[in-house]
């Protein structure tokens, strides 16, 4: 079995803001992927022009996991009728009554999106956190 990594896209959401996480992958701008055997940190990355070309690619379970430790949100997915997913968000941030603001906000009275994998699901919950935090 192979964990999915991040796409480019939320390899620089996460640099924006703050993934410094130790990862044993690197994409460029160009979405090479880059596997290395010792795991790499933020400094590692290469900026041309002051420009990031190259972006830690940490594992879906990485980034999930670094969102709910170090920003307090946590992205689960939920299984929906017909083998599709549907996103939920909790943010340990704010009182318990408030905590569903992230789902209100993504959803704005459209219903839910669905989606076809689990990892679809949670690449789209990640991605939707890091641009609202």
């Amino acid at each position: 079995m192979t964990e999915e990594l991040v796409t480019l896209e939320t390899a620089k959401l996460l640099k924006d803001k703050g993934f410094n996480w130790k990862c044993e992958h690197l994409i460029d701008r160009n979405k090479v992927i880059t596997k290395y055997n010792l795991p790499q940190s933020m400094s590692c990355c290469m900026e041309i022009d002051d420009e990031s070309v190259e972006f830690l690619c940490p594992t879906l379970y990485i980034a999930q996991k670094w969102l709910r430790e170090i920003r307090g949100v946590y992205v689960y997915v939920e299984p929906v009728i017909g083998k599709r997913w549907k996103l939920s968000f909790c943010d340990f941030n704010v009182p318990t009554e408030e905590s569903d603001w992230m789902e209100n906000e993504i959803n704005k009275g459209n219903g839910y999106k669905v989606y076809v994998t689990y990892e679809e699901a949670l690449e789209a919950g990640i991605q939707e956190a890091l641009k609202l935090i």
